[in-house]
């Protein structure tokens, strides 16, 4: 008699793709027809597409209740993108344009130089999205806890079930 076949949640579980077919069975986001806001900039868009369909997998991964925290990362991100292009462009020090900074730079007239705005962008962007991938589960550590999580379950379940004691009345011969 042929094994059975194990259940896409164990699949999962082992690191094995769903069999195809079911994760557009599965309840959650129907991962190609879930369009991005359209107030997300171009690089947000772009990067609620990638994750959809990396995630797409892994359909109880996200749900449609993580539509708002996957829409925060993606604006975070598309933020950390544009910060990173002005200071890539214009440096990580610009002229200040503050009249006080055009009285300290000196009797040539020109500027002192002061941090980036874009570099403060930058830091503050990459805390909260730091914050929002381990809430969402995109780093190792989280997508570890997850299964570990899973795994302590099923063991528990098993202990459970191992555990119990038979209640047996003895018979004559006992």
């Amino acid at each position: 008699m042929p094994q059975r076949r194990k259940p896409d949640h164990l699949r999962t579980l082992h690191g094995q793709q769903p069999r195809a077919g079911r994760a557009k069975r599965a309840r959650g986001v129907d991962r190609y027809d879930a369009d991005p806001p359209t107030w997300l900039a171009r690089e947000g868009k772009a990067e609620w597409r990638r994750l959809l369909k990396a995630t797409a997998a892994y359909p109880t991964w996200l749900q449609e209740v993580d539509r708002g925290g996957l829409a925060c990362y993606c604006a975070l991100w598309a933020e950390l993108v544009e910060a990173a292009t002005d200071v890539a462009k214009r440096g990580a020090l610009v002229p200040g344009r503050s009249s006080a900074d055009q009285a300290r730079g000196g009797d040539g007239g020109e500027a002192i130089l002061v941090k980036n705005p874009s570099v403060q962008v930058m830091r503050d962007a990459q805390a909260a999205l730091r914050a929002w991938s381990k809430e969402l589960g995109f780093t190792p550590d989280a997508r570890s806890k997850v299964e570990r999580g899973s795994i302590e379950r099923v063991g528990d379940d098993l202990e459970r079930l191992l555990s119990v004691e038979r209640h047996f009345t003895p018979g004559p011969f006992d």
